[in-house]
Order: C-alpha cells, then sequence, then structure tokens
C-alpha cells in the first residue's frame, strides 16, 4: 500500500463527506424558509452555517467559507437577542398589566416646551409614556401628569384617527413605541399580544369606572365647585 494510494482515498472519502455536507446544507436552507417563527429559523440558520463552513473548508471554496464564517457569529447574537426578548415579553405578560412592563420596548424621545405630539383627527401611529414634564390636551383643558399612558385607544379603533390633541405644556420626556413595532412584537410572541390586550382592557376599565364616577351627584357638585379635576377617561 502506498503512500499516494493511502492520500488518494483520503481525498476521495473528504470529497464524498463534503458532498454530504453540501447538499445537507443546502436543505437546512430550505427548511429556514419553511420556518414560521423568528427562533427556530435563526437556529437553523446557524446549523446551515457551520455545514456550509464544514463543506467550503473542505472543498476548498473560501468565498463560501468566508461568507458563513461571517453570518455563523452574526445568527448566533441574532438568536440571543430575540431570545431576550421573548424572556422580557414573558415576564411582562404574567400577573397585572402595569404600564411600565412596557418601557423596555420602547424609545426614549425629548420634546421641549409647546411641542405639538399630534392634533385631534391625525392617523394614530404611535403609543406613548410621560416620563417626564406635562402634557396639554387642550380640548379638554387636561394637563396629563408623568406616570401616564396616553394615545393607545386610537391604535385600535376602526378609524384609527386621535380622538384629540396633546402639546407638551413644558419641557417632556417621552416613551414611544410605534404601531409597526407592536405589530411585530405581537406577531414574533402571542405574549405580548396577550399583555397589550389586558392592559388596553384594564385601562378602559379604569376609564369606565372614573366616568361612572363622574356622573355621581356628589361627583358633579365637587367638580361645579372646582374640588375635582376631570377624569383621565375623557382624554381618549
Amino acid at each position: 500500500m502506498s503512500l499516494d494510494w493511502a492520500m488518494a482515498q483520503f481525498d476521495q472519502y473528504i470529497g464524498q463527506w463534503s458532498e454530504l455536507a453540501g447538499y445537507l446544507a443546502s436543505v437546512l436552507v430550505f427548511l429556514t424558509f419553511c420556518m414560521k417563527t423568528i427562533v427556530p429559523l435563526r437556529v437553523l440558520a446557524i446549523s446551515s452555517n457551520i455545514v456550509f463552513i464544514v463543506y467550503a473548508a473542505a472543498a476548498g471554496l473560501v468565498p463560501v467559507l468566508l461568507l458563513h464564517a461571517t453570518l455563523l457569529p452574526l445568527n448566533i447574537l441574532r438568536t440571543i437577542q430575540q431570545i431576550n426578548l421573548f424572556r422580557r415579553v414573558r415576564r411582562a405578560s404574567v400577573g397585572s398589566a402595569k404600564i411600565e412592563s412596557l418601557v423596555p420596548f420602547m424609545t426614549i424621545k425629548t420634546h421641549p416646551k409647546d411641542t405639538l405630539l399630534f392634533r385631534k383627527g391625525d392617523a394614530a401611529l404611535k403609543m406613548c409614556f410621560l416620563h417626564k414634564g406635562q402634557v396639554l390636551v387642550p380640548e379638554i383643558g387636561k394637563y396629563l401628569q408623568p406616570g401616564t399612558l396616553f394615545g393607545e385607544i386610537g391604535l385600535f379603533t376602526p378609524e384609527r384617527t386621535r380622538t384629540a390633541s396633546a402639546t407638551c405644556s413644558e419641557d417632556c420626556e417621552i416613551y414611544e413605541i410605534s404601531d409597526h413595532d407592536i405589530m411585530q412584537l405581537c406577531l414574533q410572541d402571542p405574549a405580548f399580544g396577550l399583555f397589550l390586550t389586558k392592559l388596553i382592557v384594564a385601562r378602559m376599565s379604569d376609564n369606565l369606572m372614573q366616568s361612572e364616577a363622574s356622573n355621581h351627584p356628589a361627583t358633579q357638585s365637587a367638580w361645579r365647585s372646582g374640588d375635582q379635576q376631570t377624569p383621565a377617561s375623557f382624554i381618549e
């Protein structure tokens, strides 16, 4: 048995395995297009990257090797990010629906005094959470205080329009989340949709209780005397 014969057998063996690795990698790529949820898709993408790296190294395909050696850490990073997102969503969806649980999914923006956030009749494109400052609802003369969620009802009305205007009566810090981001989070994990439903129902229930309180004779008398503020339900 000569050395040349042994090397030829080894090359043939490696060639067979590299060809099988290529077929397997192609099957994994095909399966990624069949996935409906993001995490299984990412797991399959990572698997295909690994198999393609093996295939390209055995076949001497440097461009393919470099491509999947670059894609592998990127897919791992995105998978970790998605898993962390799902964990945050699961934590937010457990128990009572608290507005603060929504903050990690929002982007904070600073608005100077007199900034018009939106007008009555505008398209409802985002939901807001007031972190600092005051927001005036001019139609009813209501000042929203820090810790108030506003603009969420318009996102889910048939017309998807604002029912009132909102203006910064002083410098404000406001957390915002777009309707597109809300939709993406709902599609990626139904638990987020459940949490958001609980949050809006809790808000509507609170608004209903305040509206009923506003119709109570004693409460109406207090408002007429200036001892009570306009209920939050009237800003929707």
